[in-house]
């Protein structure tokens, strides 16, 4: 009874192929009740207790024997999940001796979940994990479990050390990278080459294009909240020589540094080069009201894909850059990892399930290049083998390989929500004129300080 009520939201939540809202019924609540309850009496009845209560990822199972049960958790679209749960499917006809069960959902209610988990200590032993995540959940390295400690079933040559230094935290191997990812730019090419524009390669060719698209009602480029604030680091660092975050994560421009990009990004909105980040959306894109969009590599085919069915003609652009520059501004990370429990009771299991998403056939088949082109090497030769790495996602791939020596690796501090945030709720008092440029570039470095003092004190 006790672990019923405990887990009654865990149980409604259990993922099948219907996903989370598969039993959040209320007559389904009933019928497990009443079942549970059944149970429960007919043990008692029986004069005995049930053998043990064996904790399995995220949910607590009671069982009469020592059952290599292991949840597995990954957020994405509809057909990540379709394809991801038949690689699990065939997983398990492969391994009889393993029961995967398996939790999904888009990646607002992922992330949101993961807090929920890792807080509580209740994540599941295999996770698809977002690499700012080493940063929040395991600073020490304790806070997943350390797969050079198997090795044994993990095939760990398919990556080179580099690969595997992304996912190291204090000599331990927390995650291993699925694919790399960095902040690409596409446009779609029809449209600059209807007002008789070249595609942009530098800052000002941004502004050119916005005076003749404007009356139309067109954006020369557009992007989300996270690619707005790389989009202005890459514009400062060019700018100035001078990097934002040192290698500590420490917030390094001074408050005239902070007006300068302010006044930068002000620009960008009054002059119509991109629309806010509240106005914003992928769809924006595909639609034609923008003309171009910076997204990840793993999302190129999204977003690609979709321009492409409606007519458009999607191409990647080059970097804007500045003439001279000392410091690129763009940096490279791990699109998505996948890392183990550190509080997993089947970690051979839990090993034997991550090795075959990364290196097997059937998942490598399955997956293709939606997460972005894989970082292991057996998987990529199979795409080969199968003449299936030719997509977009291949190709911005091959951008960022060309463009990475160029490139810094990303701190996670630059895709963290309390920084990004920060910016933002200080940047649009200026842009929207609730406060002068004075007073926001004071109160934004502030909090800037503050934060970082906060994660000091944190470490």
């Amino acid at each position: 009874r006790f672990i019923f009520l405990r887990d009654m939201e865990k149980i409604n939540t259990r993922y099948t192929r219907k996903g989370w809202k598969t039993m959040h019924s209320k007559n389904m609540a009933k019928k497990i009740f009443a079942g549970m309850t059944m149970l429960l009496v007919m043990t008692l009845l029986s004069g005995g207790l049930l053998t043990g209560c064996k904790k399995s990822g995220s949910v607590d199972v009671i069982t009469g024997s020592d059952s290599s049960k292991i949840s597995f958790s990954w957020w994405g679209n509809d057909a990540r999940h379709a394809y991801t749960m038949d690689g699990v499917d065939e997983f398990q006809k492969q391994n009889p001796d393993i029961d995967v069960e398996y939790h999904y959902g888009d990646w607002n209610g992922y992330e949101k979940r993961m807090q929920v988990w890792m807080k509580s200590h209740t994540e599941t032993d295999v996770m698809q994990i977002n690499y700012v995540w080493l940063d929040t959940y395991s600073r020490d390295g304790s806070g997943y479990y350390d797969l050079y400690q198997l090795k044994d079933y993990i095939d760990l040559d398919n990556f080179t050390k580099e690969d595997l230094a992304f996912g190291e935290k204090n000599g331990k191997l927390n995650a291993i990278p699925i694919a790399f990812n960095t902040s690409t730019v596409y446009y779609n090419k029809k449209i600059y080459d209807a007002y008789g524009l070249s595609l942009p390669e530098s800052w000002d060719d941004y502004f050119k294009a916005a005076k003749m698209m404007k009356k139309d009602g067109i954006y020369p480029i557009g992007m989300a909240k996270k690619q707005m604030f790389l989009f202005l680091i890459a514009y400062y660092e060019q700018t100035t020589g001078k990097k934002m975050f040192g290698e500590d994560g420490r917030f390094l421009p001074g408050e005239k540094d902070v007006k300068t990009i302010l006044s930068f990004y002000k620009r960008l909105i009054d002059e119509k080069v991109m629309p806010s980040v509240d106005q914003f959306s992928d769809t924006m894109f595909v639609s034609g009201k923008i003309a171009g969009g910076m997204f990840w590599v793993s999302d190129a085919g999204n977003c690609c894909g979709g321009l492409k069915a409606a007519g458009g003609e999607p191409v990647i652009g080059e970097y804007p850059d500045v003439p001279g520059q000392k410091l690129t501004g763009w940096y490279v990370k791990p699109a998505t990892m996948y890392a183990v429990s550190s509080l997993t009771n089947h970690p051979e299991e839990a090993a034997r399930l991550l090795n075959y998403l990364l290196n097997s056939k059937e998942m490598v088949r399955l997956q293709g290049t939606e997460k972005g082109v894989p970082v292991s090497r057996k998987a990529v030769r199979i795409l080969h083998q199968e003449n299936a790495i030719q997509s977009y996602e291949a190709a911005g791939n091959n951008k960022m390989i060309k463009e990475r020596k160029y490139m810094k690796v990303l701190q996670p501090v630059m895709e963290n929500d309390d920084v990004l945030n920060i910016f933002k709720k200080n940047a649009d008092k200026y842009i929207y004129g609730v406060k002068d440029i004075d007073f926001v570039a004071k109160k934004l470095y502030r909090e800037m300080c503050v934060y970082n003092t906060k994660e000091d004190d944190s470490k």
